[in-house]
């Protein structure tokens, strides 16, 4: 597995508009790594920026950790909630809830209120925050699964999961985005899958004005 930086954009997603500023680079970066050899491309943000552009312009199994993430938690109860590091991305959640067909799976969006950039520098006042909001999601809005919802939290399942056990709920899955993908994706390469070509078909040849990626 090979990562690769988007070489332009936000520092960061925490919006609608970041997300579309960060869509040509996305778009860029993975139509560079298909032409280095990639088999499939994982989108590294729960927004999911580019995921169905990249889908019509690639040969290879596109996925994006928001939509993959939430279709795991949904297979592994009835109900799931998102943990968000703002409260500006509740909606956003909804909508793509709704967008990805699982509006009636979704028990609530809480957020532990750290800006992603602070996420590596929160420590032990992320995990509580995180502990907090996951106990409040499973006894008050019934969610059966958690999703961490942002893949800055990657490894941090493992942290929560203890708190969890001593609130009682050991019970309750924890469902870390990034891994999961990646090993969503080496199963659709492995089974020779990618997406449908007729819900996402090329695009059309045209000129594009300033768009190095086209």
């Amino acid at each position: 597995m090979r990562t690769r930086q988007v070489a332009s954009g936000p520092e960061s997603i925490e919006s609608a508009y970041d997300e579309a500023l960060a869509g040509p680079g996305t778009l860029l970066a993975a139509v560079e790594a298909e032409r280095e050899g990639a088999d499939a491309v994982v989108i590294d943000c729960m927004g999911d920026p580019a995921l169905e552009a990249a889908r019509e312009r690639l040969t290879v199994p596109v996925l994006g950790p928001g939509q993959t993430g939430m279709h795991m938690a949904a297979l592994l109860g009835h109900r799931f909630a998102v943990l968000a590091v703002l409260p500006r991305l509740t909606s956003r959640f909804e909508a793509a809830a709704a967008r990805y067909g699982l509006a009636s799976a979704l028990a609530s969006v809480r957020a532990v209120d750290v800006p992603v950039l602070a996420i590596e520098s929160a420590g032990d006042e992320l995990v509580a925050r995180m502990t907090e909001q996951a106990v409040a999601a499973v006894r008050e809005d019934g969610a059966h699964v958690l999703l961490l919802g942002c893949t800055g939290m990657i490894g941090l399942a493992e942290r929560l999961r203890p708190a969890l056990d001593a609130a009682g709920l050991d019970g309750v899955p924890v469902v870390d985005p990034v891994p999961a993908t990646v090993q969503v994706a080496a199963g659709l390469v492995r089974a020779g899958l990618r997406a449908s070509g007729l819900s996402y078909p090329p695009p059309p040849r045209k000129r594009y004005l300033g768009v190095p990626v086209a």
